[in-house]
């Protein structure tokens, strides 16, 4: 960028970031964020589309449980041979193996910077496969749907109190000791549930980068794209009447000064030191997320929540085959952002951890699964308590004691005890988080112990 260029464009930046009265905050809140900058802590949110497979992630290893497994799974079960050695901290979770495709992550389980969480599920109150046999409990509304189930796993709204997803009231929730409330959440992949329907609408990035405004994004003093940018922003700064009008233009100023800042600070940053693992779409998401992290003190952010997501999961066919691809680009991708956060000297203010609409079915269909319901996840990070295996490690049995009908495992660990431990790292008050999770109350437990506080 030229000098005429460059003062042109912090001119522009400075009158947009004012028009739209945004990043200037109080003395206060500017001086409460950096006073925190160095107590940063992010969420991100990995989920995985279409209802992955956590039964053929961590499998029976041996004996009896073993045998149950092969039984109830046939030719979609994995090699006992070929499994990889976990060694948990906790005794009674000695005989479970990893899926020798996810071979990236048994080192950061080993260092105790990666946990799994066993079992968890939508569930509005403990639950056993009895209590759904004879209709004893509140169930989450229709269960295997894909569109019902991950909206539950993103919203955990039983009650129908709110209209977001847990990540946005958590947004909602941290948005006061921000700078900039409206960097909070941050999407790689637009809309979503989990972030949606807060006061503060999550800021949408590409793995390339920033969108630019189209025909606007040309910031050189000379080019035709200036006079045009800046009637733009004449025309978002008028005082409408209607409420409608008020608010677009006020949306599309925030987008305006993100976009602009925002890319700006990315093009100081430069590319990372760690290379990005080719044709993994999930890995270029979680580097535009460090990317994020790294330009953090920036904008003054001392809490912040990310969401990004990988498709192909929904494996009622060639299970065999697509199966060993996705557990390897979970991996890699994963062992891939562990490296980054170490280079940025972030690894213990971040924490990343896995979703799914659902597990699958013990039982195959011939070549695939069914929906399931419980399912085995994934927690990464310096404040981790990894090396271990937390919750109830089910049988994998058709028609065992944790199967409820047709190979479903009922899941022993709710959603909300699962965010409920995220959510108190993050660091939000204790009355909070049984405000932003209705049913949490319903759950003796409440914190999962996965996390360091």
């Amino acid at each position: 960028m030229n000098r005429h260029s460059r003062r042109n464009f912090l001119k522009l930046g400075c009158k947009t970031i004012v028009g739209a009265g945004l990043m200037s905050g109080t003395t206060a809140k500017l001086a409460h964020a950096q006073a925190g900058s160095n107590d940063y802590r992010a969420l991100v949110c990995i989920n995985l589309q279409g209802g992955n497979d956590g039964f053929n992630m961590l499998v029976p290893a041996r004996g009896a449980a073993n045998g149950e497994y092969y039984q109830g799974r046939g030719h979609l079960a994995v090699d006992s041979a070929e499994l990889l050695t976990l060694t948990p901290a906790t005794a009674n979770t000695t005989d479970v193996g990893l899926n020798p495709h996810m071979a990236k992550l048994k080192p950061i389980f080993e260092r105790g910077q990666l946990a799994f969480q066993a079992n968890v599920g939508t569930l509005v109150e403990p639950t056993t496969p009895d209590d759904v046999r004879n209709k004893s409990v509140r169930l989450p509304e229709q269960l295997f749907s894909h569109h019902d189930q991950a909206r539950q796993w993103q919203k955990i709204d039983h009650y129908h109190e709110w209209n977001s997803g847990w990540g946005a009231r958590a947004a909602d929730n941290i948005a006061t000791q921000q700078a900039n409330p409206n960097l909070a959440a941050i999407s790689l992949v637009g809309n979503n549930d989990w972030q949606a329907g807060g006061e503060n609408s999550a800021f949408t990035v590409k793995s390339e980068g920033v969108a630019a405004y189209s025909g606007m994004d040309d910031l050189t003093e000379d080019s035709w794209q200036m006079p045009r940018r800046q009637a733009f922003i004449g025309l978002l700064h008028q005082q409408y009447a209607n409420v409608f009008e008020r608010s677009y233009a006020e949306l599309q100023s925030r987008a305006l000064v993100l976009s602009t800042n925002v890319g700006a600070a990315l093009t100081r940053l430069g590319e990372l030191q760690t290379p990005v693992p080719p044709d993994n779409p999930l890995a270029s998401q979680l580097a535009m997320a460090a990317k994020l992290i790294a330009i953090k003190d920036e904008f003054r952010m001392n809490r912040q929540l990310f969401y990004v997501e990988m498709g192909g999961f929904d494996t009622h066919d060639d299970q065999l085959k697509v199966q060993p691809h996705l557990f390897s680009q979970i991996a890699e991708a994963m062992a891939f952002f562990h490296e980054v956060l170490i280079e940025l000297n972030q690894l213990d203010n971040v924490t990343s951890f896995t979703t799914s609409d659902f597990g699958r079915s013990v039982s195959g269909n011939g070549d695939g699964t069914d929906h399931g319901w419980g399912n085995h996840h994934i927690v990464m990070g310096g404040s981790v308590n990894g090396g271990d295996i937390y919750g109830l490690l089910p049988r994998i049995a058709v028609d065992g004691p944790d199967d409820y009908r047709n190979g479903r495992i009922v899941p022993s660990t709710a959603v909300s005890q699962y965010a409920a431990t995220q959510l108190r790292w993050l660091g939000i008050a204790e009355e909070d988080i049984n405000k932003l999770l209705p049913s949490l109350a319903n759950f003796e437990q409440s914190d999962l112990g996965f996390m360091a506080l």
